[in-house]
């Protein structure tokens, strides 16, 4: 072949090349083209339920908006936050604030450590009838969450069943919903009975993804139970529910539909008129706007709650060893 037959080719060669690419390109083009109209009413729903809203809140915050002025208000400027942070006003933002970090601290911990511990004992291959066990132990989670919620609220009114139970063997009814302590004793109790059923059920089935491999060797070497949950069991659990329990900590920290149902944040007159022992950031902001009607000072709250919950997330997923690889 000669050399003027060998720069032929590889004009016609590179001319096709060229075909080819502009021809890939343009079915890259149609394939963007496509996936944005398909796009585009989820980008609409998102604008309309999510983006408005939030910016309309944030403006909203820095006014007086309010029942009382309703149709003509002011902008007031961070009239709102500083009222809100304010220590001279007796605004109650601080003692709620450390109420909801409490209660969002403890409930995931507790959630998360009662669902492994479960999980890893329904784990057990020598355990008769474990799959009837795991079934029934799910119910929390498989009942309506408002019904089961209002179940407890019953059982430990006054004349519920556990002051029943009590006054059988002659003691005296106790208050449940109106003391301190237990208004919030129950309701970390209640949020551990509605929420263990999933955690188990996740980590039950992260258990199934450790090799088996790694607990024979680890019988060869001599290791016992506690060592095999130290050193393989648990940080493996932990590197594979690390986001879920991201997601537990913004849930929690947000858990409205516990606190209203079960106590209402009460009892009140122990700490204020419009915010009561159990109540969390989200439930306390429920009252200022459903009780004193201030839709300004309730967005300054809800913008706070927002940022918060934000800074939760970014702490929570820089903190949990299971994700400091991921970043």
């Amino acid at each position: 072949m000669t050399y003027k037959n060998e720069n032929i080719i590889d004009k016609k060669t590179l001319k096709l090349i060229m075909k080819n690419n502009i021809f890939l390109k343009r079915q890259q083009k149609k394939q963007a083209l496509l996936a944005l109209i398909f796009l585009i009413p989820v980008l609409v729903a998102l604008t309309v339920s999510t983006l408005i809203p939030s910016v309309y809140n944030i403006i909203i915050s820095f006014t007086n908006y309010g029942l009382n002025h309703y149709f003509e208000f002011d902008f007031i400027g961070f009239k709102n936050y500083i009222k809100i942070f304010s220590l001279n006003s007796n605004s109650p933002f601080f003692p709620v604030l450390g109420w909801t970090l409490v209660w969002m601290f403890v409930g995931t911990i507790l959630n998360y450590f009662l669902g492994m511990l479960l999980a890893i004992f329904f784990n057990n291959p020598n355990l008769k009838e474990r799959n009837i066990y795991r079934s029934l132990l799910i119910i929390p989670w498989a009942l309506p969450g408002v019904i089961a919620i209002q179940m407890w609220h019953g059982m430990l009114g006054t004349d519920g069943v556990f002051n029943q139970i009590l006054n059988l063997f002659g003691i005296h009814s106790v208050s449940w919903l109106n003391s301190v302590f237990w208004s919030r004793f129950w309701v970390i109790i209640v949020n551990a009975w509605l929420s263990f059923p999933y955690f188990m059920t996740i980590t039950y089935a992260a258990l199934q993804s450790i090799p088996d491999e790694l607990y024979e060797a680890a019988d060869i070497d001599g290791a016992g139970k506690f060592y095999k949950f130290r050193r393989i069991t648990f940080p493996l659990l932990n590197k594979t529910l690390a986001p879920l329990i991201i997601t537990q900590f913004a849930f929690q920290f947000n858990n409205f539909n516990l606190i209203y149902l079960l106590t209402n944040g009460g009892p009140r007159n122990s700490l204020g008129n419009y915010f009561g022992s159990t109540d969390i950031l989200v439930s306390y902001t429920f009252n200022i706007m459903r009780e004193l009607q201030q839709y300004g000072l309730t967005a300054a709250y809800g913008v706070i709650t927002f940022i918060l919950t934000i800074f939760i997330i970014v702490i929570s997923t820089f903190s949990i060893k299971g994700l400091k690889e991921e970043f």
